[in-house]
């Protein structure tokens, strides 16, 4: 039995965000095991956190919000506080295995010793290759050196686990890495209970729902202009955004309502149950944790091809997957979807059991298993 310890940015028993996003993570790694999970937060606190601020400013408050949270130093900060953490951890026989959340640090920094796997969703490359996306806030100097300090990460770690294929195909081909060394195991649905499906509904009023705090690189101002469009022909139709914008003022506003983005559970599941159908036009998705949310609702999801969201959604059985950045295509979706309340039943059903089948996380956590336990066993010899 492999004695696991997880790292990642955030600290999961205080923190709202790490909490929610990779809580019931750990726990299922911990019911797997009958034995606890310890985590090492890699974030950068105290002077740490405040020279890194001040090494990346920016006067633009969205960019330096993402220069923050990725560059060279942090990168640099991050790896040599978490190695150091697991080689103390190795030498005092506490671990033998790490399971590290993300690539924005490398816990093999000064640790030679305590194997560690790699779990993502995303990959620097794919931003820098999609700068359209908006999530690449890097000069050409600066995402060449994070590029190859993710690299030397990947070729370190003693395997790899991605939520979508899309990912693993980019760390193959992107990062030379080779194919038997990573493994798709997706991701599960942030909910400890599942809820009750929503009740099909047809009141004329048809809800579609938008979560996307990055509003731009998550395809809201695509959203407003098709849905402006849908309006025309069901005039009582209704969207939700969560977002945080900023939302230029020239985009149709007509039915929508704005809410801002927020991590109590509370408020989402009310949105979820407002909503007839989920829909996330992004840019550049490489997972997609809100459709899973909405399909645990069984909610029909709209979503982009070319993304990880072809992963998730069904096409055409659990919702429908359009071109990114194809505003009729969106408007055909959502039109066809809002218009077709016994559909939007029968695919938010499918959905519901596509989840449960697929994208819980004792079931990531199965296919897990049998490598974290292989790599703790050669560690040990």
């Amino acid at each position: 039995m492999p004695r696991l310890v997880g790292t990642l940015v955030g600290d999961i028993q205080r923190e709202a965000p790490a909490q929610t996003k990779y809580g019931l993570l750990f726990e299922a790694l911990e019911q797997h095991w009958q034995q606890p999970v310890p985590t090492v937060d890699a974030t950068l606190r105290g002077w740490r956190r405040l020279v890194n601020g001040l090494m990346v400013f920016h006067p633009n408050l969205p960019l330096w919000k993402e220069r923050f949270y990725q560059n060279v130093p942090a990168f640099i900060s991050r790896s040599q506080q978490v190695g150091h953490c697991l080689a103390q951890m190795h030498t005092a026989g506490q671990a033998d295995v790490a399971l590290q959340v993300g690539v924005t640090f490398d816990g093999t920094w000064g640790n030679d010793q305590l194997p560690v796997i790699l779990y993502t969703d995303y990959t620097t490359h794919m931003a820098i290759q999609t700068p359209e996306a908006g999530r690449s806030p890097f000069t050409a100097v600066q995402g060449q050196r994070l590029l190859q300090l993710e690299k030397q990460a990947y070729s370190r770690a003693a395997h790899i686990f991605t939520r979508s294929e899309l990912v693993r195909e980019s760390i193959m081909a992107d990062y030379k890495v080779a194919a038997d060394k990573i493994t798709s195991v997706g991701g599960g649905v942030n909910f400890r209970e599942l809820p009750e499906p929503n009740e099909p509904r047809n009141n004329g009023r048809p809800t579609a729902l938008f979560i996307g705090k990055d509003f731009y690189r998550k395809g809201g101002d695509l959203l407003l202009q098709a849905f402006a469009q849908t309006r025309e022909h069901i005039p009582h139709s209704r969207l939700i955004m969560v977002t945080e914008g900023p939302i230029p003022a020239d985009l149709p506003l007509d039915g929508v309502d704005i809410v801002p983005p927020t991590w109590n559970r509370e408020v989402i599941h009310n949105l979820y149950r407002e909503a007839d159908l989920f829909v996330l036009p992004s840019r550049l998705e490489t997972w997609g944790d809100v459709l899973l949310e909405a399909m645990a609702y069984g909610l029909p999801c709209v979503g982009a091809t070319r993304q990880a969201m072809g992963e998730i959604i069904s096409h055409g059985q659990t919702g429908l997957v359009v071109p990114p950045g194809d505003g009729y295509a969106l408007y055909s979706a959502l039109l066809w979807l809002m218009i077709n309340p016994w559909l939007r039943g029968k695919w938010g059903e499918a959905g519901r059991a596509r989840l449960e089948t697929h994208f819980t996380w004792p079931r990531v956590v199965e296919k897990m298993a049998p490598i974290i336990e292989e790599v703790a066993a050669r560690g040990k010899k």
